[in-house]
């Protein structure tokens, strides 16, 4: 009989800010499991979430840990210590195993800064991602969920998830054409600028402008191409469990290994990946120097790394944050902004229950 039981992993660094409201959102929208990695985390997060009995949490597995790993991820684990991605990839597939052991349908892995929803326009948001996974066809093996970038409005929140309901929504006709031609020029050039350029220009000319992602970084003035995507521009997956051995797992979905997955698209993730000045400075200066293929985020986190926090909140108020309510509805005329309310609303209302429990 189908089910729709699923588990979420994360594998984590210092996110005690965004950890909690997000197991509390997906606890709520029907999550059975989940399982934390910590990946050399030092702040409060883990005494924050002890109070979850849907929460496993340890260290990321180590290679010792991984003598019985497929061959796939054997081949990958001498770059264990260096690519966050390689632990994330090992946590996942043994979280999989897991949760297959447990009776789990499906297992989602996500970042601390992601939320999923299955419908945008969902009615009732509690419990609704088991209700949804339910009608999948049994032989649909991946779901694949697009994500959607959230669009901050202030350079400073409270509560992000709750705080933030716009979203850039996505154009599969313009991303083919975008991703053909880009592949094109690819293959005439190596060159990661000159790649970042047109990306910035495709969505320029598509867009007329109305995005105005066109940056400059702080006292040199060195213009920073941002395209339409300041994030990824793919998805993220649920895969079921059982069947998980059969793949390898590629940091965003499942890949064939012994066979080819059966996937269908369904769902989003909505993306809080720059929500305001203080993550994005936080989150470019955790994790290592981008490397020049990824030019876009490389001179990103050369302004975080290299400028006063006051010089980051500008830059942000000026080139990331769409602070002008008039500007928003234009953009949402056009289509190119959506407004998602309908997990800030859940996050409200749990926030609110708590409240009045503790009073």
């Amino acid at each position: 009989m189908p089910s729709g039981k699923f588990a979420l992993t994360y594998t984590v660094k210092n996110e005690s800010r965004l950890l909690p409201p997000g197991i509390d959102y997906h606890l709520a929208a029907g999550c059975s499991r989940i399982y934390v990695f910590w990946d050399n985390t030092t702040d409060n997060a883990p005494e924050l979430i002890a109070k979850y009995p849907q929460v496993i949490a340890r260290n990321s597995f180590t290679p010792d840990e991984l003598s019985d790993a497929p061959t796939w991820l054997k081949k990958i684990l001498p770059a264990w210590k260096p690519d966050l991605d390689v632990r994330k990839i090992a946590n996942t597939y043994n979280a999989a195993l897991d949760a297959a052991k447990e009776g789990i349908e499906w297992l989602g892995s996500i970042d601390a800064d992601e939320l999923i929803v299955m419908s945008p326009s969902e009615p009732r948001i509690e419990d609704h991602i088991p209700r949804y996974l339910e009608r999948i066809p049994a032989e649909v093996d991946q779901l694949l969920m697009l994500n959607l970038e959230s669009v901050p409005t202030s350079a400073e929140e409270e509560n992000p998830f709750v705080d933030c309901v716009y979203f850039l929504n996505r154009f599969p006709l313009t991303e083919a054409v975008w991703r053909y031609s880009r592949a094109v020029l690819a293959r005439a050039t190596r060159s990661p600028k000159v790649i970042a350029w047109y990306d910035w220009l495709f969505y320029e000319l598509r867009f007329t402008g109305a995005l105005k992602r066109m940056m400059r970084e702080p006292g040199t003035g060195r213009r920073i191409p941002g395209t339409y995507f300041l994030g990824y521009s793919s998805f993220k997956s649920f895969v079921r469990t059982r069947v998980a051995p059969d793949f390898n797992f590629a940091t965003h979905s499942w890949k064939p290994f012994v066979r080819s997955p059966r996937n269908l698209r369904a769902g989003n993730v909505l993306h809080f990946d720059m929500l305001d000045a203080s993550y994005f400075t936080a989150k470019f200066r955790k994790r290592p120097p981008e490397r020049d293929i990824f030019y876009q985020r490389f001179l990103l986190s050369n302004v975080a790394r290299n400028h006063s926090p006051e010089e980051i909140r500008r830059f942000f108020e000026t080139y990331i944050a769409i602070k002008d309510a008039d500007r928003i509805a234009r953009l949402k005329k056009k289509g190119i902004v959506a407004e998602i309310c309908a997990p800030s609303a859940l996050l409200r209302k749990l926030a609110d229950k708590s409240t009045s429990v503790a009073s």
